[in-house]
């Protein structure tokens, strides 16, 4: 396996019901109303910005982008409160990744969250020095079902371990569908976990497991 890349919210922290609870509260000073249902089935892919305009676009409201920006701003402040105060790995996660740095995999995460929450919540709990490379939703033009994050993660991997490293011998952990597809258009195998979505949503995937402890370094192989 040239490299291990994990999707962060949902795969690593438990942290869909926090950016839930922003979105539900920065959306209702607009006057849109966010269900828990709509979240999860419509939105959970979607980086904060297209997860604002899509949710607002569909109540009839528009939005420029320095609307946008303030909503992405006071969505941030709350979850950064809440990531402070509740960030919980997810079962298994912390070990697979521990396993594979000790075993010298190249690992990245590549989200849909914003750096400054990926890093406060994964140095909560306790992972954060094993990632080589972080690629988050400000890095990229194009979040998830396109590729560029995966793209742009093998990139900077390739980089900082000075080897050339290929897509097909990469492995993504993912818990949506965007993100399958997303690992797929870049060339790449993944392994889902039904964290976020019933396994049934998630087929598309080499392996759905219902958590990280259920599988291992080992096993992630066998899907290359």
């Amino acid at each position: 396996m040239d490299a291990l890349i994990f999707d962060f919210d949902g795969v690593i922290v438990d942290s869909e019901p926090i950016h839930f609870e922003g979105f539900r509260q920065v959306l209702r000073t607009i006057g849109v109303e966010l269900s828990r249902e709509a979240y999860y089935t419509k939105y959970l892919g979607y980086d904060d910005h297209d997860c604002f305009l899509a949710a607002a676009s569909e109540q009839g409201i528009g939005l420029d982008e320095p609307q946008l920006a303030e909503l992405i701003e006071a969505k941030t402040r709350i979850v950064q409160r809440m990531l402070g105060e509740s960030a919980r790995a997810l079962s298994g996660a912390v070990e697979l990744i521990r396993a594979a740095r000790g075993a010298g995999v190249p690992l990245a995460i590549c989200s849909g969250a914003l750096r400054d929450e990926i890093e406060l919540a994964s140095r909560a709990v306790g992972v954060r020095e094993c990632f080589d490379v972080i690629v988050p939703a400000e890095d990229v033009a194009k979040g998830k079902p396109d590729p560029e994050g995966y793209l742009l993660a093998r990139q900077r991997l390739t980089e900082t371990t000075g080897r050339e490293l290929s897509a097909e011998r990469c492995v993504v952990v993912e818990d949506s569908p965007w993100g399958i597809q997303a690992a797929h258009a870049a060339g790449m195998k993944c392994l889902a976990v039904a964290s976020s979505y019933p396994a049934d949503a998630l087929n598309q995937a080499e392996c759905v497991v219902a958590s990280l402890s259920d599988t291992n370094l080992a096993r992630i192989e066998k899907l290359l």
